[in-house]
């Protein structure tokens, strides 16, 4: 089967890829008719008999298992490595807020990283006195920084006090796949504690996270991996979980071996003691079958490959274009691709591109300065997956030549379209 029957044929089975230039996935992903037919059968299962059986419990726990099963099997990694949480920012900063924390203590992290995380730091540093040391990935030029230079700012502060270092493996913002392999490399020499924001890294590109190894990696199911909101994936390193470097500071009943009857109770020895309650067994179920048709049926090896390639052509055919500004270079892209046009804002690139060719993109904030370092403006993104098409590509590529060739208020209009009663 060629690509191009290949693509024909998953986007039947997603519908809002046919209803729209689908290019935010960076937020949330296209839902497949078959989780959709997962989430249903579960729901319409509730309906008819009930949730609220002697057995229930247990099968949440084995529907929490079988997405961690899944989700283990996207990483390539061990199951007992691997838990379940109920977003990104919860599933990263639980573990965090497990650690023991002096005043003076310092977190290494960037300013490209998601806005709950950040704040949530800072949050931390006025509760306990820790160190926020927060290092832009763009010069003083407002020039992106080059991976050799991004490192190099890092070396130097994986010394004490430095005790984590907090780092997106793709950023929101600009798109850009920053330097992880040396950046955790050097600060497990050093002895500092990592955790790796997966949101945009988990389902867009392909690493082996075993040889990454962070101490600890949390990705969400509804974005790259096409599932339900409000769940994520998280995944511990062997070392971690044998030091304890995170402290539960919360469990759920499933992060016991055995209810804690007696007012102590035993958390279990893998991933799962960092597990809460609260999870709905339909949205395990859509999640599970999320993550498996993505990553056997449609093929996590081929679906990444092409949604770069597509990245790349979009970037390539709009980069020259007079007015308009990358936010990353081609080379150090995955699948976000997030620009600025001269004279327009973001929010305009949006409504023309949702009017001209129901297209789904987002806005992208402004950033403040840092550091004597200049803020940068807000951004248009684009997130592009397996299902977008090469004729997606040169139409967003056009409408962003049209855009730039004029401003709001010289662009032309849309012909009104009448609707004739008889």
């Amino acid at each position: 089967m060629s690509d191009h029957e290949k693509v024909t044929e998953l986007r039947k089975l997603m519908p809002s890829t046919e209803a729209s230039i689908y290019l935010n996935a960076g937020s949330n992903g296209p839902v497949p008719a078959e989780v959709d037919a997962a989430m249903r059968a579960v729901h319409d299962q509730e309906l008819q008999t009930g949730r609220a059986t002697e057995h229930a419990m247990d099968d949440v726990e084995e529907r929490a298992n079988e997405l961690r099963g899944v989700f283990a099997g996207v990483l390539a990694t061990d199951l007992d490595l691997v838990a379940i949480g109920h977003s990104t920012t919860e599933s990263v900063l639980r573990p965090i807020l497990g650690m023991e924390w002096r005043a003076g203590d310092r977190i290494i992290t960037f300013d490209e990283e998601y806005p709950a995380i950040r704040g949530s730091l800072a949050a931390l540093a006025s509760r306990t006195g820790v160190v926020i040391q927060t290092l832009s990935l763009c010069s003083a030029a407002s020039e992106p920084l080059s991976d050799e230079e991004i490192v190099a700012n890092v070396l130097p502060l994986l010394v004490a006090p430095t005790k984590l270092l907090l780092l997106s493996r793709v950023s929101w913002i600009s798109g850009r796949v920053l330097p992880v392999a040396p950046l955790l490399a050097a600060a497990r020499a050093a002895g500092v504690t990592t955790v790796l924001d997966g949101a945009q890294g988990v389902g867009a590109l392909r690493d082996d996270i075993d040889a990454l190894n962070p101490d600890l990696l949390a990705f969400p199911s509804q974005k790259w991996l096409l599932g339900v909101e409000g769940l994520a994936g998280i995944r511990l390193s062997r070392e971690a979980l044998a030091a304890e470097t995170f402290r539960p500071i919360i469990g759920g009943y499933m992060a016991f071996d055995g209810q804690p009857l007696n007012g102590v109770g035993t958390l279990r020895t893998d991933a799962r003691r960092y597990q809460v309650s609260g999870f709905s067994r339909p949205s395990l179920a859509g999640a599970a079958r999320a993550a498996g048709w993505f990553s056997m049926q449609v093929g996590l090896p081929w679906a990444t490959d092409r949604a770069q390639r597509l990245a790349a052509e979009f970037h390539a055919a709009v980069r020259d274009l007079p007015g308009v500004q990358m936010l990353a270079p081609a080379a150090d892209l995955a699948t976000i691709v997030s620009l600025r046009v001269a004279g327009w804002k973001p929010e305009q690139l949006v409504e023309e591109l949702t009017r001209r060719a129901f297209a789904i993109t987002r806005r992208v904030p402004s950033l403040p300065p840092l550091d004597g370092r200049p803020g940068s403006a807000a951004a248009l993104r684009t997130s592009w997956g397996f299902w977008n098409t090469e004729a997606e590509v040169a139409r967003i590529a056009e409408l962003i030549a049209l855009f730039a060739a004029h401003t709001p208020e010289t662009l032309p209009k849309r012909p009104t379209i009448e609707i004739l009663h008889g």
